[in-house]
């Protein structure tokens, strides 16, 4: 019988898939019809059909031109799946020569009057930008988009760097019902080829191979034939799932299915085979060679007055680094795009006041190196980019700076302004990073801290004959938990950081609100305030019942889930630790008191103390929670999720009191 139930709706999904036309313009009424999807009806968009094709043409007197052919056909059922009409496509230039997207058209099909309606792309719904001096991007901007509406669009992207094949994307955060991918490479280019090796996802893959020909004019001396053997790569596949989204991630797409492409060698007619494989060390002289490492950590005319002004009669290494880091981040400002190669150079961002995170990091390394400092810079991969599988340099898209001592190292990114020597922004911990040292040298290097950043905060109340509580709060914040608060506090007005301070906190009423250090980076920073907050405690009969961390605690597990598919990350190690001074009225006595505890997880890899302490009056209640490790596999999820739900038991138990008759 099962056998038979699953046979019958394999054939139906089969046959649904084959008799839909997915020709361009063919888009039915049904589909616009379409309220949800059949099988993910909390989706707000899905991909009705996607095709994504990727060749090599052949021109006389040009040679080969890669080609992406792409076209998709999706469907948008809520508002929230409005981003979806909006497509980027971003693509490669240099200073000789450039991608090119040509061919695009689009629809956008709706029911009006009970009919079927188009509306055709023009051309103020497709925009040309320049990302930086080595990305460009079209973005095309599908019209009169609503709920229901169908989009449909395909373009070709032409490119004159024929080594050089994309990711080829398998899987969205919305459902893909039919997925069609072919990839055809001339027998001259050896590829090889990567599945994501973090995806869940395993789709088939075919490969066969095909001939190609080309017949065309030997310049007026008759017909030329050229003919060669093409590898095919193909995937074909209905109702691929939605990369489903999980708190805790470091980045999400890491964990799509995709395809990656690394060329090994060539061996073009009459000539001999030509190795492209690399190991990262290749890797690493090849960037520092071709991104003019060398020659822009070694200008130093252009600022060496300034720097011997900042640094005379300082001889200490540490004092050196903490002046000319924030002197780089005063000078020049993040323009917002990335590259370890310098957009405009050091000496020109120098001059201009602004730079990519090549031309600002660079030119730190520079002057840290100009001090007698052992700087070097240090290529990564930012967590949008991805982890490199194997070496390649586009697997890198950033540089920052690291000082090397005999007892360790200091990293530094000068692009972020409140980061202190060590620090980095979160864009740049992704996994590990490749320090290129100028005799061309160079190691794997930790991009995530080891040093724990703390969060430590007292409340300090009492509870009047009028059941309000009235007291003072006081926290601060280091390391990257200082970071954080900088940048949340960037731009506020009192005002809102008044209503920022009393959001959530019930009819509460904050005043002398206090800050220190907010400017002074990589010192502590201090926040403190006097509270009133009414309706904070439950009254029954003689009775008193208060939840003791009241604001302050751990209320909502952030594991919900049953299951989990992706490693659980954390931003940094930590520590965070709670106390609770709290002054009961005269009249009352405590009834019943929250238990002392400690729990931890993975042999000390998190711990949490629940520390209880009475003295007359006066109760003290601490929670203290050790993060050590940030990573923690999916099988260790469900461990994790009981020992945060042991936290917020523990801070959510009620203190009772007991009227003294």
């Amino acid at each position: 019988m099962n056998k038979y139930f699953f046979l019958t709706a394999f054939v139906l999904l089969s046959f649904g898939a084959g008799a839909q036309d997915f020709r361009f313009g063919k888009v039915s009424i049904d589909e616009v019809k379409e309220e949800f999807h059949p099988f993910d009806k909390e989706v707000d968009a899905a991909v009705l059909y996607r095709s994504h094709n990727v060749y090599y043409r052949y021109d006389n007197g040009i040679g080969f031109t890669l080609v992406t052919d792409v076209h998709e056909r999706i469907k948008i059922y809520t508002k929230e799946g409005f981003d979806w009409a909006t497509k980027e496509i971003s693509y490669y230039k240099n200073s000789s020569d450039e991608e090119r997207v040509s061919s695009i058209k689009g629809y956008t099909y709706n029911i009006n009057n009970g009919k079927l309606t188009s509306e055709k792309l023009g051309k103020n719904g497709i925009f040309e930008e320049e990302e930086n001096d080595y990305r460009l991007t079209t973005k095309i901007t599908m019209p009169v988009v609503q709920e229901g509406s169908v989009i449909e669009y395909k373009y070709t992207l032409n490119s004159p760097f024929v080594t050089s094949i994309d990711q080829t994307p398998l899987q969205y955060t919305i459902p893909i019902n039919r997925l069609e991918v072919k990839i055809v490479i001339p027998e001259y280019l050896n590829f090889r080829k990567y599945s994501n090796p973090k995806s869940p996802l395993i789709l088939p893959i075919t490969q066969s191979t095909e001939p190609f020909i080309h017949l065309g004019n030997n310049n007026g001396r008759g017909t030329s034939r050229l003919q060669f053997s093409q590898n095919v790569y193909e995937v074909a596949t209905n109702n691929v799932p939605a990369l489903k989204k999980e708190d805790y991630v470091d980045y999400l797409h890491n964990y799509a299915a995709f395809l990656k492409w690394e060329l090994t060698s060539t061996r073009f007619p009459n000539t001999t085979l030509k190795n492209y494989a690399e190991d990262w060390e290749s890797v690493a002289k090849s960037i520092f060679n071709d991104a003019n490492f060398q020659k822009e950590m070694n200008r130093d005319g252009y600022f060496e007055d300034e720097v011997d002004q900042l640094v005379q009669g300082v001889e200490s290494p540490l004092e050196k680094i903490q002046l000319i880091y924030k002197f780089v981040k005063q000078k020049v400002k993040w323009n917002g795009y990335y590259g370890y190669m310098p957009e405009s150079g050091g000496k020109s961002a120098f001059k201009k006041g602004e730079g990519n995170v090549g031309d600002i990091n660079l030119l730190l390394t520079a002057m840290l190196k100009y001090t007698g400092l052992n700087a070097n810079p240090v290529v990564l991969s930012t967590r949008s980019n991805g982890i490199p599988v194997f070496p390649t340099r586009t697997g890198f898209n950033y540089v920052i700076s690291m000082i090397e001592f005999p007892e360790g190292a200091i990293l530094l990114d000068a692009t972020d302004p409140h980061a202190a020597p060590g620090e980095l922004p979160k864009r740049a911990r992704n996994w590990k990073g490749r320090i290129i040292r100028e005799n061309l040298s160079s190691d794997w290097v930790d991009l995530y801290s080891a040093v724990l950043s703390s969060d430590v905060s007292v409340l300090s109340y009492e509870l009047g004959d009028d059941m309000v509580l009235r007291g003072k709060a006081a926290e601060s914040y280091d390391g990257l938990f200082a970071k954080a608060y900088r940048k949340e506090m960037e731009g506020l007005s009192e005002q809102v950081l008044l209503e920022n301070l009393e959001k959530e906190k019930g009819n509460i009423k904050i005043s002398e609100v206090q800050q220190e250090n907010l400017d002074s980076i990589g010192l502590e920073v201090k926040e403190s305030y006097v509270f009133e907050l009414q309706q904070g405690v439950d009254v029954i009969n003689d009775k008193i019942y208060i939840k003791p961390f009241v604001f302050k605690g751990l209320d909502e597990n952030p594991f919900k889930a049953d299951e989990r598919h992706y490693p659980i990350f954390f931003e940094f190690p930590m520590v965070t630790k709670k106390t609770i001074n709290l002054l009961i009225p005269e009249n009352y006595e405590v009834e019943y008191l929250p238990e002392s505890s400690i729990i931890q997880i993975n042999g000390g890899e998190g711990e949490f103390k629940f520390l209880v302490k009475q003295n007359g009056r006066y109760l003290r209640f601490e929670a203290d929670f050790i993060l050590k490790n940030i990573v923690f596999l999916p099988e260790q999820y469900i461990a994790l999720k009981e020992f945060y739900a042991q936290m917020v038991e523990k801070q959510s138990e009620t203190l009772v009191l007991k009227k003294i008759i």
